[in-house]
């Protein structure tokens, strides 16, 4: 039976990175339009680690005439897609992630539902299933939003917080690194996603399995896994506080539609893709025009890749048969659902996902009043929290079909689940069945591919000039900081940038200063002494060579943040030697009986 469902598992998360990465390549070399900002951004940091070796790129003179590189919120230094391109050119690493996090949350979920909350095997494959194969992670790595590609590994959260079997201090050091690395691959979004989600997936567990929770375990690793976490992402974070403090980039997003008419458009983004396209199929009408229907629908103006939030037909069939099951039979299964306190985790459930429809719809009584707290204030694009719901409604279905199978036999139960298993991977194909393009393919990923060639072979792309090219690539190409920078912590219009620079060499000089901005000022000022958008000081000449030369010049930084810079490295190199001896000690002691 291990041989039939690692195959089954095997066999479905191949089927699905293929359909990822096609979809990703569909108009290949045309991709994202928000690739312009992630790969000339890995990029430059190729660059830096060339130049610098494996250390913290604070500046970049690539962009902007100069500007933060590690304190922007943006920035994926440290991450497994620039980790990757030591080894691969950057669209290369960029479908390699995907498939690897993909994968680790394939699996991860299927150890959730099997080891963790003892599903049938057939119902955590499904569940796996259920939860992996979505428009959400599709749409986002296909636009070009590479920090939300991590989103697939919230189920290792879930793992932590209720595997008896994981050491209290492992499963917080495991809960401690996944916050870690959603910090450093930019996705704060995700974490705040990832929050609503497990508030309301653990009450929606305890309900269907309340033997799954220990609080201890829990108490234990929250607290533990959060300090970890903290040190594991304190120098990010205050480096990101530094920068954002003069940019804070408060921003909120107003549907002007009615709440009832927002539960509806919510409603839309979860059967999104899987489920309108064949129904606009079936009446004649053309996909391509359920963009204007969801924009309609959820009252915002937003492209279709960040309405589509699509999950498979047979989650919300599976669903639906069983609230049609639980109105045949009120009295039984409030029985089962009900009881031992289970009311307390029903309130705590409906609380939770109240709050998170508030979210999505970014109006009610309770979000308002947390929309202005520090991370919450620079994010909008609030339809992007309907992601929120993508694992409970994929848990819920998997639950559901669980009690059915129960009442089958071995051979018609197998018999089932293949049918099911087929049916919940066909939708996928509806992704290839619009018209045009609704990713905004509109960067060609060739440049950067040849720019990543040069750079192999030991071409550093020294800046000697400003520009004012159409995308950071070309102005990286022609070894030349674009004076228009994609860089939306300024604003998409770049509102918030007022450079003193011009077109022209780095080198002019006017009003005693060089024509490079100091980007320190954006960050460091106090200790630097001058302010944003300053020049580099004639003085300066040799800190401008360097800093040209994508070196890092002897530009100060504060002792707090030198400590944290050490606090953060030490953790994280603790936390990979901590996870990697219990790895090897489990593994060994799994397979004793080998030797």
């Amino acid at each position: 039976m291990k041989k039939i469902t690692v195959t089954f598992l095997l066999a479905n998360l191949s089927i699905i990175s293929m359909v990822m990465v096609r979809f990703l390549n569909l108009q290949y070399p045309m991709v994202g339009s928000d690739y312009s900002l992630i790969i000339p951004q890995v990029l430059d940091t190729a660059l830096h680690f060339q130049v610098n070796g494996l250390s913290i790129q604070w500046y970049t003179p690539s962009f902007g005439g100069g500007l933060p590189a590690y304190p922007n919120p943006n920035n994926m230094q440290f991450s497994i897609p620039q980790m990757l391109v030591m080894l691969f050119q950057p669209w290369q690493a960029v479908m390699i992630s995907s498939i690897i996090y993909i994968g680790l949350g394939f699996f991860a979920s299927f150890y959730l539902f099997r080891c963790v909350l003892r599903l049938h095997w057939t119902s955590s494959i499904l569940g796996t299933i259920f939860f992996s194969a979505n428009g959400f992670i599709l749409e986002r790595i296909a636009v070009g939003h590479l920090g939300y590609a991590i989103f697939p590994v919230l189920p290792v959260i879930m793992i932590a917080f209720l595997d008896s079997s994981l050491p209290w201090s492992v499963a917080g050091v495991i809960f401690a690194f996944v916050i870690g690395m959603l910090i450093h691959e930019a996705g704060f979004f995700i974490l705040v996603i990832f929050v609503l989600s497990t508030l309301i997936t653990l009450p929606l567990i305890y309900i269907v399995q309340p033997k799954a929770f220990s609080w201890k375990h829990f108490l234990s690793v929250i607290t533990f896994g959060g300090v970890i976490g903290l040190l594991l992402s304190a120098s990010k974070l205050v480096a990101v506080y530094s920068f954002m403090r003069f940019f804070p980039r408060q921003i909120a997003d107003h549907y002007p539609g009615g709440f009832l008419s927002g539960l509806t458009g919510l409603a839309l983004q979860l059967l999104g893709t899987m489920n309108l396209v064949p129904l606009w199929r079936i009446v004649g009408s053309d996909p391509d025009l359920l963009l204007d229907y969801l924009r309609k629908a959820t009252s915002s103006p937003y492209g279709y890749w960040e309405l589509d939030m699509s999950m498979s037909t047979v989650v919300f069939g599976i669903i639906c048969g069983g609230i049609g099951e639980f109105f045949l039979n009120p009295k039984k299964h409030l029985k089962t659902l009900g009881g031992d306190k289970k009311w307390i985790a029903w309130l705590v459930l409906l609380l939770f996902t109240w709050l998170t429809m508030e979210f999505t719809l970014a109006k009610g009584w309770i979000y308002p009043l947390l929309r202005n707290l520090p991370i919450l204030n620079s994010l909008h694009v609030n339809v992007r929290f309907a992601a929120a719901f993508i694992f409970p409604l994929a848990f819920s279905a998997a639950c559901i079909y669980d009690a059915w199978i129960k009442k089958f036999q071995s051979r018609k139960s197998i018999a089932v689940f293949l049918v099911l298993n087929l049916l919940t991977l066909l939708p996928l194909s509806t992704y290839f069945m619009f018209n045009g393009d609704l990713q905004n393919r509109l960067y060609n990923i060739i440049e950067s591919i040849a720019i990543y060639d040069a750079i192999r072979s030991g071409n550093a792309f020294n800046i000697v000039g400003i520009g004012a090219e159409e995308d950071n690539t070309q102005a990286l190409s022609r070894h030349v900081s674009n004076l228009r920078p994609y860089e939306p912590i300024f604003g998409y219009y770049l509102e918030n940038f007022h450079p003193e620079i011009k077109v022209g060499s780095i080198w002019e000089v006017s009003d005693g200063y060089y024509n490079m901005t100091n980007p320190t000022g954006y960050v460091f000022p106090e200790i630097n002494g001058n302010r944003a958008f300053e020049r580099i000081r004639v003085e300066d000449t040799e800190k401008l060579v360097n800093f040209s030369k994508r070196y890092q010049p002897n530009w100060k930084i504060p002792v707090y943040q030198q400590v944290l810079d050490w606090v953060s490295g030490l953790t994280f190199v603790f936390v990979l030697v901590f996870l990697g001896i219990y790895g090897i000690r489990r593994f060994r002691n799994k397979f004793t009986f080998l030797l």
